[in-house]
């Protein structure tokens, strides 16, 4: 172990510059991965951690104030907010109207403000100033309000109190206050969960007491339970005497905004691998490189009486000193990037924005670290081992059949001479790791080309509402006593013979295994169901149900399982009752779920299930209709006749068409990462073949001189070079686009569908043509330089002068 000991330390000396760059590469690429994976964790926990901060179990909305809510069963803390009526703000800030049916002023102390809202930015509005004001993060995206902005809102008096209470049209009365936006916050309720946005502005006691006094409120109160949806049921039960005007479980809510930030979290992971693959090829390429170099002293240690296996021994030591201080380093790295991460809703959402050490990411990551670059690093080592005394090593050169079949056609002497170097090691000094460097080609091609079949299944996925469980164009949502009752919107659609297709549903909540999720009882009016089914069938008799994809795994169920469903009653109460899963269906976020969140009934099931035959059964049916909201879901036919109906709908009846699910928007708008990805496979792309063409006309200069002294032209020597780049890309755009179709398709069929979106792959055969051209073109610009240094660098006898 002495001998080795002196010889690894004089290698240190020697060649310290080149581990350096190999340390420097491995922390780049592993700090890149490991920050991608723990961005991806910390944005998958951001709600629930904001929840857990910030957040609450029940919301209530009532005319009159509610005493006493805090001694019901259950309830760990009740924070009460005042809402002033007021009428339509304004903002010089934007030229479009502020919409005023969820625009909300809340009066809160400063305690409960900073309970339930985060502050993004600015400041809390002083306690002492009756004006000024926190605005929602929802105020700045869509109307562009401020940190200074001013928002103007006209108040009711109170004497338009009965006026209101009976749902009049009347313009307010009362004072117009000038609110000064001092800061921006972020509160649960503002997160959307499929559907519109609640704009908020939040004041201080100051302000209720210039203005309560003149104006009419109402009360709400948000609700946090000590054991969450387990205490529902009973909390439930004691609110049920007390008449509130409104009561909304948040976990349905809260489940549909976490559903909608997760597919960042996956990005960040998909986006963790591919960047792990490629660069593993890189480190691979230039572990091979660096092993090739050292063995040039192997015969003579050989020779000395250094055993082979030491050899070995040399080589894994050196990877492993490199992999301890490049791992280290990519921590660093990791943990360095953390401010960036995470973004869009999800950085909103996260309680702690800075610097994040996450050790379970990090650590591990480490150590995976240095195992793959240690698993790297064998079989160079093991290689570079095999010498002759002689100075050859014990491996025979192997010819390639492509080089043969070159040369049998015919081919010029510079386009065999660069096939032959990019297809074969060679030998001796010249010798170079080719295979890791089509390897890492093939490699980068086939992750473009998947990245490209990704991104283009994405937007055809979001341009094809059927795919993400809207399997509608148009989309009526009501509740049954007031105008426009479903039964009039339904009559109105059977009479138009451009509507090819009538969908009524109920929408309560329901209780699967503890979870809390979106119900739809459907009735075909005309035509099939209006869900997508993702796998499975929907339901068709009174004992089915279908569920999301995310909800399915979360009761732990599949398609052919029994599940005891807990429904609310119409009359009061729950009960439980059995129903098999059938399919999987795709939920439209329209009206509150998630792509992947929800479950789907018949309306008959539904009814029976609720309100089971029975002397009681008419009675209950009757509050069943007019407790609960219902929608109704229109196809209409294709072309003119089409288009015209769903622009009178939209005008007259204020219908909606469907919307791009917030999860959807989340990944491709928020953070772009198709775009990402194909950034950095390109880099590590270029980085591969640059460091091939770099190293291959460093190690075979004498192979040059030998070509120059033979008869070759300058311009012969640099087409070797160019003729080397072009079969690297052919090999890569032969074996990488095949390969990328088939990945990308996999990646993607495995993204929608854990998105709850029906899993439908899109291949762009022009866009993926482009991806061929752009890679030889890519491959054959990167070649010129070193092209032009193999040609007129040296003359021949500086190229021969240790030949």
């Amino acid at each position: 172990m002495g001998a080795l000991s002196l010889v690894f330390g004089a290698e240190l000396r020697r060649r310290w510059r080149s581990w350096l760059v190999l340390v420097v590469l491995i922390a780049v690429v592993g700090g890149l991965v490991l920050a991608a994976v723990a961005a991806g964790r910390r944005t998958a926990t951001a709600f629930p951690r904001f929840a857990a901060s910030y957040g609450y179990d029940i919301y209530i909305y009532n005319q009159k104030l509610v005493p006493g809510l805090s001694r019901l069963p259950g309830v760990s803390s009740v924070t009460t907010i005042g809402n002033p009526a007021s009428g339509q703000p304004t903002c010089a800030c934007t030229t479009r109207a502020i919409n005023p049916s969820n625009f909300y002023i809340n009066e809160l102390s400063p305690t409960a403000l900073r309970r339930v809202v985060k502050l993004v930015a600015g400041q809390m509005p002083a306690e002492s100033s009756p004006y000024d004001v926190l605005a929602s993060f929802t105020l700045q995206q869509d109307y562009g309000v401020h940190i200074g902005s001013v928002i103007r809102a006209p108040l009711f008096a109170s004497s338009q109190l009965r006026a209101l209470e009976s749902g009049a049209n009347v313009a307010p009365s009362g004072p117009t206050v000038a609110l000064h936006v001092v800061g921006i916050g972020a509160a649960e309720m503002e997160f959307p969960s499929g559907t519109t946005p609640e704009y908020d502005l939040f004041t201080t006691p100051a302000f209720a007491r210039a203005i309560n006094p003149r104006v009419p409120h109402a009360s709400v109160y948000l609700v946090r339970l000590r054991q969450g949806s387990t205490s529902l049921p009973r909390f439930a039960a004691a609110a049920g005497a007390l008449h509130l005007d409104y009561f909304s479980n948040q976990a349905t809510a809260a489940a549909a905004v976490a559903a909608s930030i997760h597919p960042q979290a996956v990005g960040w992971w998909v986006l963790a691998v591919l960047a792990a693959l490629a660069g593993l090829a890189v480190i691979g390429q230039a572990l091979g490189r660096q092993a090739v170099v050292e063995s040039e002293e192997y015969p003579t240690l050989v020779a000395l009486g250094l055993p082979r296996r030491q050899l070995v021994v040399l080589g894994m030591v050196r990877n492993l000193v490199l992999a301890l201080v490049g791992a280290a380093l990519a921590v660093i790295v990791a943990f360095a990037l953390s401010p960036l991460t995470p973004v869009g809703e999800a950085r909103l959402a996260e309680p702690s924005t800075g610097l994040a050490f996450d050790p379970l990411v990090l650590l591990l990551g480490a150590l995976a670290t240095v195992v793959v670059i240690l698993l790297l690093g064998i079989w160079p080592a093991v290689r570079a081992s095999r010498v002759h005394i002689g100075g050859e090593r014990a491996s025979e050169r192997r010819s390639s059949i492509i080089v043969s079949k070159v040369v049998a056609a015919g081919a010029p002497p510079s386009a065999v001479i660069g096939v032959r170097n990019a297809l074969e090691r060679g030998r001796g000094g010249a010798s170079l790791p080719v295979g890791t460097a089509l390897f890492g080609s093939v490699l980068a091609v086939m992750a473009l080309c998947a990245t490209v079949v990704f991104a283009d299944s994405l937007t055809h996925l979001t341009a094809t509402p059927a795919l993400y469980g809207s399997n509608y164009q148009l989309s009526f949502s009501t509740s049954s006593g007031g105008p426009g009752n479903p039964t009039s919107w339904v009559s109105s659609l059977e009479h138009d013979h451009s509507i090819s297709a009538i969908m009524l549903a109920a929408t309560p909540e329901v209780s699967i295994k503890g979870h809390d999720v979106l119900a739809f009882a459907g009735k075909a009016v005309r035509g099939p169901l209006l869900l997508s089914k993702v796998g499975g069938r929907l339901p068709t008799g009174d004992h089915d149900i279908t569920l999301g994809v995310t909800t399915l795994h979360q009761v732990g169920a599949h398609v052919g399982s029994v599940l005891n469903v807990t429904l609310q009653l119409p009359t009061g109460g729950s009960r439980s009752v059995s129903f098999r899963v059938v399919g999987t269906t795709s939920f439209p976020s329209d009206a509150g779920g998630g792509l992947g969140t929800g479950s789907a009934f018949t309306m008959a099931g539904y009814l029976n299930a609720v309100c089971p035959p029975g002397r009681e059964q008419s009675q209950c049916r009757q509050a069943f209709a007019s407790s609960q909201n219902f929608i109704v879901l229109a196809q209409v036919i294709s072309g003119p006749k089409g288009q015209a109906a769903i622009a009178h709908y939209a005008t007259q009846d204020r219908a909606t068409p469907p919307t791009v699910p917030t999860s959807l928007v989340n990944f491709g708008e928020a953070v772009n990462f198709p775009l990402i990805l194909g950034f950095v496979l390109a880099a590590f792309g270029v980085a591969t073949l640059l460091h091939l063409l770099v190293v291959s006309v460093v190690r075979r200069r004498r192979e040059m001189g030998l070509l120059k002294a033979l008869g070759f032209v300058n311009a012969q020597v640099g087409a070797t070079v160019l003729w080397q780049a072009t079969t690297v890309a052919l090999v890569g755009i032969v074996i990488g686009i095949p390969l990328g179709i088939v990945v990308g398709r996999v990646v993607w069929n495995a993204f929608a569908t854990n998105l709850g979106a029906l899993p439908v792959a899109a291949v762009p055969a022009l866009a993926i043509a482009v991806l061929a051209i752009a890679v030889f073109v890519v491959a054959n610009a990167l070649a010129v330089l070193p092209a032009l240094t193999s040609a007129r660098k040296l003359s021949v006898g500086q190229l021969l002068r240790t030949e």
